[in-house]
């Protein structure tokens, strides 16, 4: 009886552990939009003045709510953006997203006729964004901002 007993306990614990693992998750970075809609157009080069979009088109949660979080960093490896969004599972599949739009300094912004890349410099190179949904890391990407 102790044997099943603990066998029992062990299989509840490997699937209490292990929620979005068996989830199928696909997650991809762009900045093409359709009124509004960010496209299935994976990316990992953007523009200073794009907005970018982390899309994930998960499957496999729980029909209740959820959280998507999004840490981004920049070429340093700071935490520039945290981003926190709930959403509910209602079907099957489901297609988030967040953004990231980078901002250029005040003072910057009255030479930026002259110089595009004005105020620009600190965000070129290589960013990284991490999305976990309730907690649980789903996708790392790597991107390249360019001016």
């Amino acid at each position: 009886m102790a044997k099943a007993v603990y066998r029992y306990i062990s299989i509840l614990i490997v699937i209490a552990a292990a929620p979005l693992q068996a989830a199928d998750h696909k997650v991809y970075l762009t900045a093409a939009v359709d009124q509004g809609v960010p496209l299935a157009q994976p990316a990992a080069e953007f523009g200073c003045s794009d907005t970018i979009y982390a899309v994930a088109e998960v499957h496999g949660l729980e029909k209740t709510q959820h959280t998507l979080d999004a840490v981004w960093r920049d070429p340093e490896g700071v935490e520039r953006e945290r981003t926190r969004f709930p959403f509910w599972v209602r079907g099957d599949r489901e297609r988030i997203w967040v953004w990231l739009k980078l901002h250029r300094s005040p003072e910057a912004a009255l030479i930026q006729f002259v110089d595009p890349g004005a105020g620009m410099g600190e965000f070129v190179g290589k960013w990284q964004v991490q999305l976990h949904v309730d907690g649980e890391s789903i996708a790392k990407h790597d991107f390249t901002v360019l001016c």
